[in-house]
């Protein structure tokens, strides 16, 4: 049985807000949508009366209020274990997250249902909107990084 262990790694506020609001807009882009065209129908009819000010307003500041509550959300208190720093161990059929702390989790493979990357990181979902964050840098070797594709692939429910 294959194992591979990463270089500790951390998860930065600035990175998971910017990877929320990213994941947000490809989610949700029928709002912005939608935003635009209540400002592109009712701007011209903003002094005719009380519904077309209301669309236009809340047009305007629908978006802004979702970015401020990701923002809250990324830079509570609470959620600072979301930031610590992290090890990964990964072998055949589990991922083990160990942090600073020496707190563990083990992870079966088989309970992610999706696998994202970017440029710069791996997204694992074991739902749709909780994922487990893992820099491509953080692998110590190419290989590494390919066996802990190649699992993950094998495993990940289509």
């Amino acid at each position: 049985m294959q194992q591979i262990t990463t270089h500790p790694y951390r998860l930065e506020k600035k990175r998971y807000f910017n990877l929320l609001v990213k994941l947000f807009f490809k989610r949700k882009w029928y709002i912005s949508v939608l935003m635009a065209t209540i400002l592109i129908l009712y701007v011209p009819k903003f002094s005719e009366g009380n519904f077309s000010r209301f669309a236009v307003v809340f047009a305007i500041i629908y978006i802004p209020l979702n970015i401020y509550k990701i923002y809250r959300w990324v830079y509570a208190k609470g959620n600072a274990s979301y930031f610590v720093e992290s090890v990964l161990t990964v072998d055949n059929s589990f991922l083990h997250f160990k942090d600073i702390a020496d707190n563990e989790t083990k992870v079966s493979v088989a309970t992610f249902v999706k696998m994202t990357q970017t440029e710069d990181e791996y997204l694992l979902y074991l739902s749709q909107n909780n994922f487990s964050y893992i820099p491509k840098v953080a692998f110590k070797t190419t290989e590494d990084r390919e066996f802990f594709e190649k699992i993950i692939n094998q495993n990940i429910i289509s």
